[in-house]
């Protein structure tokens, strides 16, 4: 499916899309994006949006569809997105892998991320 997965959307480990695009939404929830912070419940740690459509792009960057897939701690291909709507979709079903330098920059700030989740003080947290 294209369908396009938007911030809060799930994925396929029980995760969920933590932040998306600043400028495109829909339905008021911003559009997820290459690069995008994602968070895996099966390995606890926050990962990013591996893959985008190369037929849907937001600021330069493509935008994530239904069943692309996340990076994270788990084995790879077996983290994936799960779009919540099915109305707004891209042209046709496409994949491109992120690009290894705005994969960098995302790795670094999912870094960032997980450590601070697990230097929280919130009980919550866990």
């Amino acid at each position: 499916m294209t369908y396009v997965v938007r911030e809060g959307d799930s994925t396929t480990t029980g995760g969920m899309v933590l932040s998306a695009s600043g400028s495109q939404t829909w339905e008021d929830r911003r559009l997820a994006r290459m690069g995008d912070p994602v968070w895996c419940e099966r390995c606890a740690q926050v990962g990013f949006i591996g893959q985008g459509n190369p037929t849907f792009i937001d600021d330069l960057v493509a935008v994530a569809t239904d069943g692309h897939a996340v990076r994270c701690a788990c084995a790879e291909g077996t983290h994936r997105l799960i779009a919540s709507q099915d109305q707004l979709q891209a042209d046709m079903e496409a994949a491109i892998d992120i690009p290894k330098d705005m994969a960098d920059k995302a790795r670094k700030r999912v870094k960032q991320m997980t450590k601070a989740r697990k230097d929280s003080p919130c009980p919550l947290a866990d």
